[in-house]
């Protein structure tokens, strides 16, 4: 198997997309069951004519398919050889504290320079792409 031409960049930014949203569903799938829920002004009636799953239905879907996405997340990072590179990700993306600087806090948590970390989150990224299934792969044809 031999890579294909790749651009550097973008696989970056997808992985980054890619981890990103885990976060978002991470948050989805630890939230409270019932969350309040405001009235809305109307005259009562229905707001569409089609049938609409209930609350319950909808965020049960909902939470499934957060914790597959989540799980699916966690093993392509796990797939990874180098436990650097996992730690860097999980610190930064998934399990890092939400502030305002995730990388300074990054770079505090892993105990790193900012130069050592900036090399190391650039080569997890394009590491990491092709574990996502960004990066294509072709097969050899002999």
């Amino acid at each position: 198997m031999e890579l294909l031409s790749i651009s550097d960049e973008k696989d970056r930014a997808a992985v980054e997309d890619i981890l990103n949203k885990y976060r978002s569903e991470r948050g989805f799938m630890r939230a409270p069951i019932n969350p309040k829920i405001t009235s809305a002004w109307g005259d009562g009636t229905a707001a569409g004519t089609a049938n609409r799953p209930s609350y319950a239905q909808e965020r049960l879907e909902r939470q499934s398919s957060a914790q597959k996405f989540c799980e699916w997340c966690d093993r392509c990072i796990a797939a990874m050889p180098k436990q650097s590179h996992q730690r860097l990700l999980r610190v930064r993306y998934c399990d890092g504290p939400e502030t305002d600087t995730p990388d300074g806090d990054a770079m505090n948590i892993l105990d790193i320079s900012a130069a050592t970390y900036t090399r190391r989150k650039k080569n997890a990224l394009l590491a990491a792409a092709w574990y996502f299934g960004v990066t294509p792969r072709k097969s050899s044809e002999q």
